[in-house]
This record gives structure tokens, C-alpha cells and sequence, in this order.
């Protein structure tokens, strides 16, 4: 633990340093930037400023979050006492499209659950009879109440607040129809919710179906989230519920109106809602559930889609009541707003290397000073790729998960490689996002967009091409080599969409959770 203190320490300095470098560096590249008299120059190195300057403040939160992190694990975390009342608990199990055989196993995960009292209600929203016909009779046989949506209005908070009156808990359990509790999910979340000013819990969850490469690899997102930025968040109360194994006070989601059914990551959203009422969001380091990763790239992205048009989406719809809060501090306003820029963090990276790319093409300089020969303009990509790298370390070694601890290293490669590519096909959300476009609030709005994978594919691996042979051709300018790394970095997205389009891998189809 000391080990963790001290790496805590130096993790915060490097935090406030990069805080302090971003005015420094503004202020002495503006100057330079000035100075030309080519207004194309000016304008495009303006942009790359821009850029940078979103950059270092993504690598210094980022920073600040692994300090919190190694914080979070050295202190001594407070015993709960279970309350005395003995809370009462309602399990809501929304379901749509997920195949029955999911959604069983999810539900005798339920009934096994060692607690008294809880009651358990299944929504559905599904629009295949045959499913929906096995699932009731289930819940029949097994004094789970049921309830189907006939349609899919809100997504997944309209079908969890179509039963939000039917609870008789004082505490409400979100679980998603794929993620088996374990049987003392609910004693656990009695020892935390105790305290009045805690409006909801989120618990860990670890992912069961990583058998093929992909799959491992894309697990560590989850661990990332949970091991390092949930941990981190607890310390100041500003823990994001992630849509599933989480528990919520009942009078809590009935002042904020139910789940938001405005955006399409409505577990974020509400998060922040309840958050900005002065209530806190805490993290229990216990793992609740083990749910299903997805089971295809193309599956990923879409949901990475989701995410970012989300995000986006709350960017543009909460700022406002988000800065405008009486009841919490200017450090969790600027945090709150921070996680809805987060999908900014890659995309400037790629707008990065294309513009770099684009200027040496046309031999436009890079205005930037050097410092002992080292040129400042890879100081932000190194700060982040460093800080991001770290986060996704630090998930393997503390999650929990009976596997080699060299072979999970090595699969934070295929991790980092698809992630950085993913970016590419991510635009849309983005864009759709801050103009309210395709909210579920939209006529003909889409849960998970089902992305053009062959012809995106094609479009993004020719973008790479491009970059690759212009950072050649230019070896001997000046990030070159940078520009040829960045195009090979986002090959794997693409060739892995192909191949799957090419040789389908056999799932289980319809699972889709909204």
C-alpha cells in the first residue's frame, strides 16, 4: 500500500504539471503561430493548437484519475454498516431482443439471490412472440412478475420506467438481461446505501464469454472503466452508473423524473442528473455480475456509436443545468462535463495525424518551439497514449480474473490497436450527437446503428494507406514516422470488420439489450 501512496503522489504531480503546461503553451505558441503571414499556415496551425490544447487536458484527467485510482486502493476504505431497517429491494430486468436461453440464465442467477425482501420484475420490450411467450411463462412459473411494452419508446429507460410504479422496494436493482448476479449482490449494496446522501451504487462487473481474441481484448475496456475510473470517481462521489449491477434509492429516480429517455446512454445521463442534485454516485469493489461482452467487432462498434452519440447528446442537453447546479462544487461540474467530452480524446487524435499529414504534404510547418532538440509537438499525443496505456495496465493487474497474467498483457496490444481504429467509424455519433439527431426522442431513431462495415472498412483502411505513404514519401520531415504510425495503428479495426463480414463467427443472434 505504501507502493500505491507513492505512485499516487507522483501521478498527481504529473497531473498539475500538465495543468500548468497548457496556458505556458498556449501562450508561447500563439505568438510564433502570429508571427506568419500566410493566412493557410496561421489557420491550420490554430486548428492543431485547438487540438493539442483539448489533448493535454483529456492527458491531464486522465492523469488525475490513475492518481485517484492508486488513492482509492491504498486508503482505508470504510466498513459500511448495514442499515437498520433492513431495505427492501426491487430487481428490474429490461429486455429486448435477447434470446431466451440469455435471458433464463439471467433469471435463475436472480432467484438464487441470498436476501429477503426483494421482488423481481421483467420488462420487455422484445417484438419476437415466441420469446416473449417462454419469457412470461417463466416468470409465471417462478413468481416473477412480468410486464411486456408493446413498443420501444425510450429504449431501455422507457422499458424500465414503464414498471418504475409497479416496484415495492425502497431500493430499485437495474440488471441487464444478460449479467448473472451473484447471490449476495443485495447484501452487499445493504452496507452501503445506509447513507442519505449516496443516490445510487454502482457495483463491478467481470464479462464470461472471452474465448476468442477479440472478446479478451475488448474486455479490457470494461476492466479499464470499472478497476480504474469508477475507483477513481468514488473518491469524489461522481460515480457514472454504466447501465447494469447498479442500485438506485427509489425516491432518488422519481425526483429526477425516472431514467432520462432523452439520450441513448440513458445510464450516464441519469447518473449526472442525480449527481447534480447534490446526491452521490459510489463504487462498490465487488463484482456483482458477469455479464456478455459483444460478440462481434461490428456488434463493438455500434455500441461504441452509442456511447459517443450519447455522450455528445449530453453535452449539449445537460451543460447548462450541469454548470448551473447550486448543489455541487465547480471540481465535479468540470468533471461531469469532462466524461461527456471523453469520446473528443480519440477523434482529436485522428484529426491530428490527418492534419499532420496533410500539412507535410503541402509542406506547411508545424509552429511549435523545441525544447533540448525535442519538438513540443509530440509532448500531448505522447501525454495521452502514456496515460492511456496506464489506465489499461493497471486494469489487467488489479481485475479479478483466473488468467495469465502475460498472455492478458499481450492482449493490450490487439485492445489498444482496435480502440484507436474504432475512432474512425465513431464521426457520425459524434456529429448526430450535438445536433440532437436520432435521439430516442426522434421519429425514426436507432438504438445501436448498425454501421456499413464493408464500406467504412474500405474507407478507413484508405485513409490509413494514404497516411502511410505520404509519412514515407516525407520520411525526413518532421513526424513522419509519427503519421506512418498512426495509419498503421488504425488497420486492425477495419481488417477485423472485413474478415468478420467475410467469415461471420457463430453467435447466438437477436442479442441486443434496449
Amino acid at each position: 500500500m505504501g507502493l500505491y501512496r507513492y505512485l499516487s503522489w507522483i501521478t498527481h504531480v504529473i497531473s498539475v504539471l500538465i495543468l500548468i503546461v497548457i496556458p505556458v503553451y498556449t501562450v508561447s505558441s500563439v505568438p510564433t503561430i502570429l508571427a506568419q503571414t500566410d493566412f493557410v499556415t496561421i489557420l491550420l496551425n490554430i486548428f492543431l493548437l485547438m487540438i493539442e490544447l483539448f489533448g493535454y487536458l483529456f492527458a491531464f484527467y486522465l492523469f488525475y484519475m490513475i492518481s485517484s485510482a492508486f488513492q482509492f486502493r491504498y486508503q482505508s476504505i470504510p466498513q459500511y454498516q448495514r442499515s437498520l431497517e433492513h431495505p427492501s429491494f426491487t430487481i428490474i430486468v429490461p429486455s429486448h431482443g435477447t434470446p431466451y436461453s440469455v435471458l433464463k440464465k439471467t433469471l435463475e442467477g436472480t432467484l438464487k439471490i441470498e436476501y429477503s425482501p426483494y421482488d423481481i420484475i421483467v420488462s420487455d420490450n422484445g417484438q419476437d412472440p415466441s420469446v416473449t411467450g417462454q419469457l412470461k411463462e417463466f416468470c409465471e412459473k417462478n413468481q416473477i412478475q412480468f410486464y411486456h411494452k408493446p413498443d420501444t419508446r425510450g429504449f431501455k429507460a422507457g422499458n424500465i420506467n414503464a414498471v418504475l410504479d409497479k416496484t415495492s422496494g425502497d431500493f430499485i436493482v437495474i440488471l441487464d438481461s444478460d449479467h448473472i448476479p451473484v447471490p449476495n449482490l443485495l447484501t452487499e449494496f445493504s452496507k452501503v446505501i445506509s447513507d442519505e446522501k449516496v443516490g445510487y451504487i454502482q457495483a463491478k462487473v467481470l464479462y464470461r464469454n472471452t474465448q476468442r481474441l477479440y472478446q479478451a481484448a475488448n474486455s479490457i475496456l470494461y476492466s479499464q472503466f470499472y478497476e480504474v475510473f469508477e475507483a477513481a470517481k468514488d473518491q469524489r462521489g461522481v460515480v457514472l452508473f454504466n447501465g447494469t449491477t447498479g442500485c438506485f434509492r427509489k425516491n432518488v429516480l422519481v425526483e429526477v423524473g425516472g431514467f432520462s429517455e432523452e439520450t441513448l446512454i440513458e445510464d450516464i445521463d441519469t447518473s449526472m442528473k442525480i449527481i447534480s442534485l447534490g446526491y452521490e454516485g459510489r463504487y462498490l469493489d465487488f463484482i456483482g455480475s458477469y455479464g456478455l461482452v459483444p460478440e462481434t467487432a461490428k456488434a463493438q462498434v455500434a455500441q461504441l456509436w452509442r456511447w459517443a452519440h450519447g455522450a455528445c447528446n449530453i453535452l449539449r442537453i445537460r451543460s447548462r443545468s450541469i454548470l448551473s447546479s447550486p448543489y455541487i462544487g465547480w471540481k465535479k461540474k468540470f468533471e461531469l462535463i469532462l466524461n461527456a467530452m471523453a469520446f473528443f480524446s480519440g477523434i482529436s487524435i485522428v484529426f491530428l495525424i490527418t492534419l499532420l499529414a496533410i500539412m507535410m504534404l503541402f509542406d506547411i510547418p508545424f509552429l511549435r518551439s523545441e525544447v533540448l532538440g525535442f519538438h513540443m509537438g509530440y509532448l500531448m499525443p505522447t501525454l495521452v497514449s502514456i496515460s492511456y496505456t496506464l489506465a489499461a495496465l493497471l486494469a489487467i493487474i488489479w481485475e479479478t480474473r483466473e488468467q495469465n497474467l502475460i498472455i492478458r498483457l499481450l492482449q493490450l496490444i490487439p485492445f489498444y490497436l482496435f480502440s484507436l481504429g474504432a475512432f474512425l467509424f465513431i464521426f457520425s455519433g459524434v456529429i448526430e450527437g450535438l445536433l440532437l439527431k436520432n435521439t430516442p426522442l426522434s421519429e425514426k431513431s436507432v438504438w445501436n446503428r448498425d454501421i456499413h462495415a464493408i464500406r467504412n472498412s474500405i474507407i478507413a483502411l484508405c485513409l490509413s494507406g494514404i497516411l502511410i505513404v505520404i509519412g514515407i514519401f516525407y520520411l525526413s520531415a518532421n513526424f513522419s514516422l509519427f503519421v506512418v504510425g498512426g495509419g498503421f495503428s488504425w488497420l486492425l479495426a477495419p481488417i477485423v470488420l472485413l474478415y468478420e463480414e467475410l467469415f461471420p463467427p457463430k453467435i447466438e443472434k437477436g442479442h441486443q439489450e434496449a
